[in-house]
């Protein structure tokens, strides 16, 4: 599979795939929404993560979802949801993007893939 390289190009617009720390799914409280929570480090200063699901014409086994990186053409906030300089933490609701058994988390030097059973979508 491609894209698996350190700073392979993403399916975001000039986006390009970076490596992260953590992976997990979490329960909105007061919502029965599942999320995928991913967090790490950012590779540099003056960008934005971005969790990108991969188009499929079918549902797949495990739907793969890009963890992206994006200039911006302004320095982050913390209104992007980085905590201190270079670390980042996103969520991505995962209503409409699993396949059969889960999900497949792609960063630049690995692919976590998480089974997720029992539940509907």
């Amino acid at each position: 599979m491609g894209g698996r390289e350190p700073g392979a190009l993403s399916s975001v617009p000039n986006g390009r795939i970076i490596d992260f720390e953590r992976a997990e799914l979490r329960r909105v409280p007061f919502q029965d929404s599942l999320y995928l929570w991913v967090s790490g480090m950012l590779p540099g200063p003056g960008l934005q993560v971005k969790l990108a699901p991969r188009y499929h014409y079918s549902r797949p086994d495990y739907w793969d979802i890009e963890v992206a990186a994006v200039a911006q053409g302004r320095q982050a906030t913390s209104n992007d949801n980085e905590v201190g300089d270079l670390q980042f933490e996103r969520s991505v609701p995962l209503a409409g993007i699993t396949g059969f058994r889960g999900i497949s988390v792609i960063g630049a030097n690995q692919v976590t893939r998480i089974d997720i059973s029992g539940e509907s979508f």
